[in-house]
C-alpha cells in the first residue's frame, strides 16, 4: 500500500551479508529475519495495520537470529514471490532484489505462496471518483505534476467504469495528493533520499483511504528518458493509485503492481495482470468507443469552427468525399461530396462556419473544396505531386497552411496568404505517412509524421523552421495532432497492437499512452473547447469509430 522502509519509525535495513544458509547464526540472520517479517513472510510481533492482509497464507515462526527450517521455507516464498531461483540462501540475486526500492506494505500471498493481482478486499461505493492536491513538488512544474497523475489514472479509468476529476482539497475528494518529507502524521514517515517514495491507502475503512503521499525528499521526473538518480513520477502514481483503489501487489514480473521499481526505469502501461485485477473489483469498462457507422475507404479526418460542432469526412466505397457532423445535439448525415479520392482527406476550418477539405486526386495534385457558410464550392486544383494524403492547419482567419509528403518523400509546404495560393516549397525529411499538421497561436506550426525508424518525429515553424526531432514510438500508421490551448499538443498514432495511442506536450512531452481500440487506419482529432478533445478512426468493420476526452476521462 505503499513505498515505504520503515517499520515503527525506524529504516529497514537490507539484508547484504551474502551466503547466509540453513543453520547460520548471528546479527546477519537476525536482519533478513526483520525483513522478511516486515513484507509479509515471517510472523510479525505485532502486525497493526497489516493483520488484516496477512492472513492469506499461515506464516511461519522463527528462533530470532537463527537460520532454522522456517526461515528458510520464508525466504523461498519470498524468492518465489519475486520470481527469483528458490535457494533458500542469501544469495546475490535475493539481496539484488532485496535492496531495491520498493512497496512498504507486505507482499500478500495465496496457500503456495505465489500471487498474481490480489484484490484487498475494500472498494470504493462510487465510480466517480474525486481527487485534490494538497500541495505539489518543486521538482516539477504544477502542469507536469497534474499531467503525471491524469496519465495515472486514466491507466485505470481506461479498463473499468471509474472516471477521476481533480477538485479542490476543501470539497473533501475521495484521493488527496502529497508530497511531504519525514514524519508527517500518518504513521509512516518518510526517511530521506533513497529510501521511502511513496505510500497509499486502501478504500474505507482504512486511515486516510485513498490519500497517496510522496516522499519529497526523492527527486522527481517525468519526461523520458527518466534520468537514472529520478523516479518516474507516472509510474510510481499509477502504482499508488492501484492500491487506492484496492489491490495489493503481484508477483507478475511487468505488472504494475508488482512490489519493486528501480530509479531511472519506466512504464507507462498496465500488464493484463492488473487490468485482470482492477476489474476483479470494478467491472470492465462499458463501451470505450462509439459506432458512427458508414463504410470508410480511408482514414478519417475531422474539425471544429464552433463549440461542440464537429465535422468529419472521409472517402466512401465509390472514392468520393463523405461528410458526417455534429451539430451540438445530434449527428447528421453522411451526405456525399463527390470527388474522386485518392489519399485521406485533410480538413480545417478557421472561422465561423467556414470549412476547407484537401485531398488528392487521379492525377496525384492537390485538390481542394470549401464551405463558405452557405454552401460548398470548388473542386479546384492547387497542383503538386502528392505521395500521400494532405494536411491542413490554420493559424488566423482566412490563412491556410497545407503539407504533404512528395515524389522525394520529403514534406512539402503550400500555403494560403488571405489573398492567394504560394508555394510549394520543400521541408526535407524522409516521411513514411501523410503528415499532420496543428496551429495553436498565431504564426505556429507544428507538423508531425512517421519516420524511416517508424517513430514519430516532429517539426514546427515559429518565425523559422525547426529542425526535425524524435518523439520516438513504434507507429504503424500516421499520426494526427491537435491543441485545445496555446502551448497543448495532442498527438495520436496506431500502435504495433494496432490500439490508438496517444502523446501529449504541456511544458514537456510524456509517454506514450494507450487508448485502445482496433484502428484500421490513422486516426484523427479535434478540440473545440478547454480540455476536449474528439478522436475518430475506421475500425475493423470499416465503420467510424469515436472517442472523446470530456476533460476528466475518456469516454465513452
Amino acid at each position: 500500500m505503499g513505498w515505504s522502509e520503515v517499520a515503527n519509525g525506524r529504516k529497514i535495513r537490507f539484508p547484504s551479508e551474502v551466503g547466509l544458509a540453513q543453520g547460520a547464526e548471528g546479527s546477519g540472520v537476525e536482519e533478513l529475519q526483520r525483513y522478511l517479517s516486515r513484507f509479509g513472510y515471517i510472523k510479525p510481533d505485532d502486525p497493526g495495520e497489516y493483520a488484516s492482509i496477512l492472513g492469506a497464507a499461515p506464516l511461519p515462526e522463527v528462533t530470532l537470529g537463527t537460520f532454522d527450517d522456517d526461515t528458510v521455507r520464508a525466504l523461498r516464498r519470498y524468492q518465489r514471490f519475486h520470481n527469483l531461483p528458490r535457494t533458500g540462501e542469501l544469495d546475490e540475486a535475493t539481496v539484488a532484489q532485496m535492496s531495491m526500492p520498493r512497496c512498504g506494505f507486505p507482499d500478500v500471498q495465496d496457500a503456495a505462496g505465489v500471487s498474481s493481482f490480489v484484490a484487498q478486499g475494500n472498494r470504493w461505493t462510487t465510480t466517480d471518483l474525486r481527487y485534490g492536491f494538497q500541495n505539489f513538488t518543486p521538482d516539477l512544474s504544477q502542469a507536469e505534476v497534474r499531467g503525471a497523475v491524469t496519465t495515472a489514472f486514466r491507466l485505470w479509468s481506461e479498463v473499468t467504469p471509474l472516471t477521476f476529476r481533480e477538485v479542490s482539497v476543501g470539497e473533501n475528494p475521495e484521493i488527496v495528493v502529497r508530497f511531504v518529507a519525514g514524519d508527517h502524521g500518518d504513521g509512516f514517515p518518510f526517511d530521506g533520499v533513497g529510501g521511502t517514495l511513496a505510500h497509499a491507502f486502501y478504500p474505507p475503512p482504512y486511515t486516510l483511504p485513498g490519500d497517496a503521499h510522496f516522499d519529497e525528499a526523492e527527486t522527481w521526473a517525468v519526461t523520458l528518458p527518466i534520468p537514472a538518480d529520478r523516479f518516474d513520477l507516472v509510474m510510481i502514481t499509477a502504482h499508488e493509485f492501484g492500491h487506492s483503489l484496492g489491490l495489493n501487489h503481484s508477483s507478475v514480473a511487468g505488472a504494475m503492481m508488482r512490489p519493486s521499481f528501480s530509479s531511472g526505469s519506466t512504464q507507462r502501461f498496465l500488464h493484463q495482470d492488473d487490468i485482470s485485477g482492477i476489474q476483479s473489483i470494478y467491472g470492465a469498462r462499458r463501451g470505450g468507443w462509439e459506432s458512427l457507422g458508414g463504410i470508410l475507404t480511408s482514414a478519417p479526418d475531422v474539425s471544429s469552427w464552433a463549440a461542440n460542432r464537429l465535422d468529419v469526412f472521409a472517402r466512401g466505397t465509390d472514392n468520393a468525399l463523405w461528410h458526417r457532423w455534429w451539430d451540438g445535439s445530434a449527428w447528421r448525415g453522411w451526405e456525399s461530396l463527390g470527388g474522386i479520392l485518392t489519399s485521406n482527406p485533410g480538413v480545417v476550418s478557421w472561422g465561423n462556419n467556414r470549412i476547407d477539405v484537401f485531398a488528392r486526386g487521379l492525377d496525384s495534385a492537390l485538390w481542394h473544396r470549401w464551405w463558405d457558410g452557405s454552401a460548398w464550392r470548388g473542386w479546384e486544383s492547387l497542383g503538386g505531386g502528392l505521395s500521400s494524403g494532405p494536411d491542413v492547419s490554420s493559424w488566423s482567419a482566412n490563412r491556410l497552411d497545407v503539407f504533404a509528403r512528395g515524389l522525394d518523400n520529403a514534406l512539402w509546404h503550400k500555403w494560403w496568404d488571405g489573398n492567394a495560393w504560394r508555394g510549394w516549397e520543400s521541408l526535407g525529411g524522409i516521411l513514411t505517412s501523410d503528415p499532420s499538421a496543428v496551429s495553436w497561436s498565431s504564426g505556429r506550426i507544428d507538423v508531425f509524421a512517421r519516420g524511416l525508424d517508424n517513430a514519430l518525429w516532429h517539426k514546427w515553424f515559429q518565425g523559422g523552421w525547426s529542425h526535425w526531432e524524435s518523439l520516438g514510438g513504434i507507429l504503424s500508421s500516421g499520426p494526427d495532432a491537435s491543441s485545445w490551448s496555446p502551448g497543448r499538443l495532442d498527438v495520436f498514432a496506431r500502435g504495433t497492437d494496432n490500439a490508438m495511442w496517444h502523446k501529449w506536450f504541456q511544458g514537456g512531452w510524456s509517454g506514450w499512452e494507450s487508448l485502445g481500440g482496433i484502428l484500421t487506419s490513422d486516426p484523427s482529432a479535434a478540440s473545440w473547447g478547454n480540455n476536449r478533445i474528439d478522436a475518430f478512426a475506421r475500425g475493423l468493420d470499416n465503420a467510424l469509430w469515436h472517442k472523446w476526452w470530456d476533460g476528466s476521462a475518456w469516454r465513452p
